[in-house]
């Protein structure tokens, strides 16, 4: 199975229609992928629009390569974080761009091919770092980080009730000696949930901790809020933002971020006056986040949870 075949665009006749796509756009995908947003945002803007596509997974970007082969005149591939986006439009000379995609879902190629232990279903090592370059993975924080520190993270990022139970345990079990897989790690957080709630909530035990370990190694949320400041400001007046989350804390910052743009104040509702600096400069497209259907999500079931923004620069 290559990438092409695990790839399944999420929402994407909604981002197609809602980035407003014109011949001759250039168009900052940042979570390139699989792909296939790329190739039909491609056809879009063909024949002189391009494509800038990028993604921190250098197998990634090689079968995405091979994908778009075809479309070489339009696309522009690179090996890098979406948080850099200023720094990639100045490596190949562009100042500004009319549109900018990020699809902040895990790729079904990372989740099932990529071996680097983000599935709480599989017996891996324990990584979870989307690219080589990052120093931090899913060893360090699991062996390294005192008993606070992981709390803190389980619940800032997984919003783990149990968060107290589990960085004990994790800690108790690195006594012996290193947790080095998936596996291990899952057993220590299937233990330390009570019984009689282990099996109420909503989805498999582990999944709120891979979760939070996941955005700590990759700095995910710090990230997404550089890519939204610096790509409003490289986006020209007119052009589109389009913005697919997978979970509330994303989603959040998304909505504040685009309500901030919009000029919005979004200071504590106690506040006696405006801190936040309020400033009219872009309009929200979307005033509800949009939720695929019932026909994607059983297509797709991966899509369920995502929600999709998009904000107009004015």
């Amino acid at each position: 199975m290559n990438l092409e075949e695990v790839h399944i665009p999420v929402l994407l006749k909604e981002v197609l229609k809602y980035l407003n796509l014109k011949q001759g756009n250039i168009i900052f995908d940042g979570t390139l992928g699989g792909a296939g947003h790329t190739v039909e945002i491609i056809k879009a803007i063909a024949p002189t629009g391009r494509v800038i596509g990028v993604d921190l997974h250098s197998q990634t970007i090689s079968t995405a390569a091979t994908k778009l082969k075809k479309y070489s005149e339009n696309v522009i591939l690179l090996n890098d974080n979406f948080a850099n986006i200023k720094g990639i439009l100045k490596k190949i000379n562009i100042d500004s761009i009319d549109g900018l995609l990020l699809d902040l879902g895990l790729s079904s190629f990372m989740i099932d091919k990529s071996e680097r232990g983000f599935s709480y279903l599989k017996d891996e090592k324990l990584d979870m770092r989307f690219g080589n370059d990052i120093n931090l993975s899913a060893f360090d924080v699991v062996n390294d980080y005192p008993q606070e520190k992981l709390i803190e993270i389980f619940r800032k990022y997984g919003e783990e009730r149990w968060s107290g139970p589990i960085a004990e345990n994790i800690v108790k079990y690195r006594e012996s000696g290193d947790i080095r897989s998936t596996k291990e790690l899952v057993e220590i957080i299937k233990n330390s949930i009570p019984l009689k709630f282990k099996y109420r909530r909503k989805g498999h035990p582990a999944k709120r901790i891979f979760q939070a370990i996941r955005m700590e190694v990759n700095r995910e949320l710090d990230n997404l809020r550089k890519a939204i400041d610096d790509g409003f400001e490289v986006l020209k007046s007119g052009g589109r933002m389009a913005i697919i989350s997978y979970h509330s804390l994303e989603d959040r910052i998304v909505k504040s971020k685009f309500l901030q743009y919009e000029g919005k104040c979004i200071c504590p509702p106690d506040f006696p006056v405006c801190r936040c600096g309020r400033n009219e400069r872009a309009r929200i497209i979307t005033r509800k986040a949009i939720k695929p259907d019932p026909e994607e999500i059983s297509r797709n079931p991966r899509s369920r949870s995502a929600r999709l923004r998009v904000l107009e620069k004015l």
